[in-house]
């Protein structure tokens, strides 16, 4: 039986996984990638497509396809599909070598935590399959396990796969308890300790004391489990003629929080070789997974903010006052005036993405080089690109802040309310109570007086209220 059948592994969406994102960051790099709207997607290993659901749902002429082997998760995702009446999607139970020609070229191709997890073959049969695949200016998504940070995570899966080699045959889940005893006794023995050794046993005893069972089953228990250190990756894909672009977290490799000093030490120990560089920020940032984006041409090293120009952007910060501040309390300041007003103008609207050229529109003053007070906007918005403060992406948003007379949810979103909705960005969000009870019921035909009624002890305000934080959590349809 399919271990994946016994455990399947959890329902989850993985927002950078998205063709949005994929050729947002391929476009920063200097690759023209094909258009999101009406593209081929193929999720590889796609367990019960919940993730490749809400890509369809949020592409509605796209066309999405995913593979995985465990005959449960398949049919689990297919009934899903069928409740929410999606047609621009199909889930296949079938292994990675039993992909033909028939199958066709995709645009983007998502292979979320394969690379790793299967026979160092199959890892081969998986880029051959993509490099076949991929079309010439296609996006590929891998991620992988890598070392040294893996080395760390060693430690801890070699002790509970020693300890389940000292017991007889065990279910799955089983097996599972007794992973977690061992190392909850191992951490107990060495609990007034202080040094790396007890600091990861705690560590990783509290983090796998609340994730799901078969997370635990399928990183740390599952015979297959393959790191690799990133030089060693680049060697692999180029064998197979695929070319590295860059990292979902690059943003972190830019060195953009070094000191000057440090910068340039370290740009002499990398003597302008690129890939030397990552794979001593790897050590650096003692890496445990990359998730990478490859294709068939040649990519720039730099990021050319020129690109910035044509995106959309976004920002979910919080003003309040004078001061813009992160999330974690730190005040922004900005070299440009015209910068603090977009940014302000942006928090405003959020989640509606704005063309740049719309918002360089709405925060410029009178001045003499309008070319250089955009040029200017564009750089230090990357900058805020880079620590993650804002958003870019190469399309408009697939949802609608503006409650109409109808106000309608995606089906996933009216589907999946339980424990956490799914709303257009693909990613989970948490709803009050009255939001979620709301949720169900806006499917296109009931207005604001239906709603109240079917709702009862739902006063208007409170009504309104929801579907307020509704649409801002991205979960209207337009």
């Amino acid at each position: 039986m399919n271990i994946y059948d016994e455990i399947p592994y959890p329902s989850l969406v993985y927002t950078d996984t998205h063709p949005n994102k994929l050729a947002t960051l391929a476009t920063l790099f200097g690759i023209k990638p094909p258009t999101i709207n009406n593209c081929r997607i193929l999720e590889l290993g796609c367990g019960d497509g919940t993730n490749l659901i809400a890509i369809a749902q949020s592409l509605p002429q796209a066309t999405c396809i995913g593979i995985d082997f465990s005959a449960t998760q398949i049919t689990s995702g297919q009934k899903l599909i069928e409740t929410i009446q999606l047609d621009n999607i199909a889930l296949q139970q079938l292994d990675f070598t039993a992909v033909d020609e028939s199958q066709g070229k995709f645009d983007y191709i998502i292979a979320h935590g394969i690379y790793s997890w299967v026979p160092l073959t199959m890892q081969d049969t998986m880029l051959n399959l993509i490099k076949k695949h991929l079309t010439s200016n296609g996006i590929a998504y891998i991620s992988y396990n890598i070392y040294p940070g893996w080395h760390t995570e060693n430690v801890v899966r070699d002790m509970m796969k020693y300890h389940l080699q000292q017991l007889p045959p065990l279910p799955a889940k089983d097996n599972v308890a007794q992973a977690k005893g061992i190392l909850q006794f191992i951490t107990n023995l060495r609990q007034s300790g202080n040094d790396s050794f007890d600091v990861l046993l705690k560590e990783k005893s509290q983090q796998l004391q609340t994730v799901d069972d078969s997370y635990l089953y399928h990183d740390f228990l599952e015979q297959e489990n393959h790191p690799v250190y990133f030089h060693q990756f680049i060697t692999h894909i180029g064998q197979h003629d695929l070319t590295y672009i860059t990292d979902i977290e690059f943003r972190h490799y830019l060195m953009v929080n070094f000191p000057p000093q440090v910068v340039e030490t370290m740009q002499e120990l990398f003597q302008d070789d690129f890939f030397k560089q990552e794979q001593y920020l790897d050590f650096f940032y003692h890496r445990t997974l990359r998730r990478s984006l490859l294709c068939q041409q040649t990519a720039k090293r730099t990021v050319d903010w020129q690109k910035l120009l044509d995106c959309y952007v976004a920002t979910d910060l919080k003003i309040e006052g004078e001061n813009i501040t992160t999330s974690t309390g730190e005040i922004l300041e900005f070299q440009h005036p015209i910068t603090k007003i977009a940014i302000r103008y942006l928090s405003e609207i959020y989640p509606q993405r704005l063309a740049f050229k719309e918002l360089f529109k709405r925060s410029k003053r009178p001045a003499k080089n309008l070319s250089a007070l955009r040029n200017n906007l564009a750089q230090e918005l990357l900058q805020l690109y880079y620590l993650e403060i804002i958003e870019l992406h190469v399309e408009p948003a697939p949802f609608t802040t503006k409650i109409e007379k109808f106000p309608t949810a995606s089906p996933l979103a009216r589907q999946s309310i339980s424990p956490h909705p799914i709303n257009l960005h693909c990613e989970f969000v948490e709803l009050s109570d009255i939001a979620k009870k709301i949720l169900p019921y806006l499917n296109g035909k009931n207005d604001k007086s239906e709603l109240l009624k079917m709702l009862g002890d739902v006063t208007k305000s409170r009504l309104n209220d929801a579907l307020l934080e509704i649409a801002r959590n991205a979960l209207l349809i337009k």
